[in-house]
């Protein structure tokens, strides 16, 4: 039972992920569906203070509509590799290579992140976002050597 909980906290997380992604390309599309699926009402997508725009907080669907529409006017390309991700209790952690290109200036930017997933009754609660691995894991409890 423990085993069946924690993969599918860990496909609800691969499941946000394809969301994203095809959110991103369509916005109004079937994903847009999903994620009302997968998010609860209260969910929060949070940005660290070290992004150009500063800390940054998206709340609910219509905040993740505003962030994908974001993404979409500075990022001509905008991608998550998910490399490993750690189930720590209620949250996953995600260790993430994201790719992206400048829509205009076409700079290309590569980062490994961390993201911390909070899931809830089945739905995904918040995401927040460490551009320092260490840091993401350590909000968990974690460290890289775990």
């Amino acid at each position: 039972m423990v085993q069946h909980r924690t993969a599918s906290k860990l496909q609800l997380v691969r499941r946000s992920y394809r969301m994203l992604e095809d959110l991103r390309k369509d916005p109004d599309g079937p994903a847009d569906r999903v994620a009302r699926d997968l998010m609860d009402e209260r969910f929060e997508l949070r940005l660290p203070d070290t992004y150009p725009e500063g800390a940054q907080c998206f709340y609910g669907h219509d905040g993740l509509q505003k962030w994908t529409a974001w993404t979409r006017e500075v990022w001509g390309e905008w991608r998550f590799e998910v490399e490993r991700l750690i189930e720590a209790g209620q949250r996953v952690v995600a260790l993430v290579h994201v790719v992206a290109k400048g829509g205009l200036s076409g700079v290309r930017l590569e980062r490994d992140t961390a993201h911390v997933w909070t899931l809830a009754n089945g739905k995904v609660l918040r995401c927040e976002v460490y551009l320092d691995r260490s840091d993401g894991l350590a909000a968990v409890g974690l460290s890289a050597h775990d």
